[in-house]
């Protein structure tokens, strides 16, 4: 007797070990000091909710079937006018955020797309000034001529760099837009030269709704020479430099 209700003891709790996370759960037994007869729904549970969610689904299809049309114009009014215009914006902006610095552009010219500040470059740290600002005018058959940038710009060598010659290419290119003007091959030094790029392009200007372009990009590439285990090396590195938050030391008059 004793062995008998010890073995449906043990069958017990290994039933009620299988339900006992479901907050329904009925086990059948019958102890001969108890009866305890009650079934356990964790499957029939699972079922049902599994119709409630096939029952769910159905209901949304059929609403979509029944309202298509009126889906179709209210993504065709309201969907593709935003999905054309976030186009249109990601486009432009990402399409000018890299430049040529060949003045004429061929099939062998390089695209930059990475760029460092004046400070990050490997060898070399630049320093540079807005030094003046000359808008354009219009000719006598309406074309912009006479604008230009002029900047000043001296370098300095970084620790342990034996420096023998540093050249730039200056470009000035506006976002979003497009604009690009490139100037000419120079050595700079250690102390301060100027140089000028001209700009004959009508700033600021508006490309697209809340975008105001108000002043190009300084853009350089950076190419210097340097002394490494007894050999020269040639180092290459192009630089951006931001005129949106500065102001030119002059503004030359029409």
């Amino acid at each position: 007797m004793l062995d008998t209700q010890y073995y449906l003891i043990i069958t017990y709790f290994k039933h009620l070990s299988q339900c006992i996370n479901h907050e329904d759960f009925r086990v059948p037994f019958n102890f001969g000091f108890f009866v305890y007869n009650r079934k356990c729904t964790h499957k029939k549970g699972l079922y049902d909710m599994n119709n409630k969610n096939q029952t769910r689904m159905k209901k949304i299809l059929k609403w979509i079937d029944k309202n298509r049309v009126k889906i179709g114009i209210w993504l065709f009014l309201v969907i593709l006018p935003i999905s054309l215009v976030v186009t249109a914006y990601v486009g432009s902006y990402t399409s000018n955020r890299s430049l040529y610095f060949d003045q004429g552009v061929t099939e062998e010219s390089e695209r930059i797309r990475t760029f460092v500040s004046p400070d990050e470059l490997k060898g070399i740290t630049l320093d540079i000034e807005w030094d003046a600002l000359k808008k354009p005018v219009e000719d006598a058959e309406g074309a912009l001529i006479g604008g230009y940038y002029r900047f000043n710009i001296k370098y300095t060598a970084n620790e342990n760099f034996d420096l023998e010659n540093v050249k730039i290419t200056p470009v000035l290119k506006t976002d979003w837009k497009g604009y690009r003007s490139v100037g000419i091959d120079r050595y700079i030094s250690t102390s301060f030269i100027s140089f000028s790029i001209d700009f004959n392009y009508d700033l600021p200007i508006t490309p697209l709704p809340l975008v105001k372009v108000e002043d190009p990009i300084l853009y350089l590439r950076v190419e210097y020479t340097y002394l490494s285990a007894g050999q020269n090396v040639t180092e290459v590195e192009y630089v951006k430099f931001p005129l949106n938050d500065l102001n030119p030391n002059i503004v030359v008059p029409n």
